[in-house]
């Protein structure tokens, strides 16, 4: 009973769209971009769900393309999955756990990494000009996109991200960059460990890497009108 609630929050707090397909990838391109960012959706969701992002974003980042890839993995509940997530809230924190969601997540790296490759080939912007943010388990994705990315790309930031830890699949000899990273997280989100932002943090400064955070008080597992003011003014 308790995991199908946790499945019933998320259907009602992402709003699943089934009819977008696995693998695609929206985008909106303005004129002459000179940077891109790539927007990752959570669990059951889909890129068409993170799409509404692009007018609350396109007008303080006007010269940016914005991406919505979607999750190549269904979902068991409907909707697209980067990694599969066999427990939600305080049960997530066992490691074993952590090391079954990994092997998945980095299998599903390279989707992005190829994602990456296409926009700076077709639009010509360089690596460094391109940034990559999620929500939910979209800001683990993000943060690992950043980190093994051989070319470099720019910031990268997590929001109500799934943790970052160190695992067979995921360890130091695999970090590649040292992007400049931003963690933000609610302290009312019952969805992924409440601990979640001090346990990436602490893996990425064993890491040698000093990422911004904001616990923003009161909030749950959202993106709100205040994290998209601090995406914003990180990325600006």
């Amino acid at each position: 009973m308790k995991k199908f609630l946790f499945f019933a929050l998320l259907a009602a707090v992402f709003l699943i769209n089934p009819h977008v397909s696995s693998a695609e990838t929206l985008s909106y391109i303005p004129d002459n971009p000179e940077k891109a960012l790539i927007i990752i959706h959570g669990y059951g969701q889909n890129g068409a769900r993170m799409q509404g992002m692009t007018n609350s974003l396109k007008k303080d980042l006007p010269d940016t393309a914005f991406y919505y890839p979607t999750a190549p993995d269904r979902a068991p509940h409907r909707g697209y999955q980067w990694f599969a997530i066999p427990a939600f809230g305080a049960e997530m924190s066992e490691m074993k756990l952590y090391r079954r969601m990994f092997a998945d997540a980095m299998d599903n790296v390279a989707v992005l990494h190829d994602l990456v490759d296409e926009i700076h080939n077709e639009l010509d912007i360089p690596y460094e000009n391109i940034d990559v943010t999620g929500f939910s388990q979209g800001g683990l994705m993000a943060v690992l996109t950043a980190l093994t990315n051989p070319n470099h790309i720019g910031r990268a930031v997590s929001l109500s991200g799934v943790p970052l830890v160190l695992t067979d699949d995921f360890d130091a000899d695999m970090v590649v960059s040292e992007p400049d990273i931003l963690l933000i997280q609610g302290t009312n989100d019952n969805v992924i460990p409440a601990n979640s932002i001090v346990l990436t943090q602490k893996t990425l400064e064993s890491l040698g890497l000093k990422p911004e955070t904001a616990e923003i008080r009161g909030m749950g597992h959202q993106v709100t009108p205040r994290v998209l003011q601090y995406l914003i003014e990180f990325l600006q």
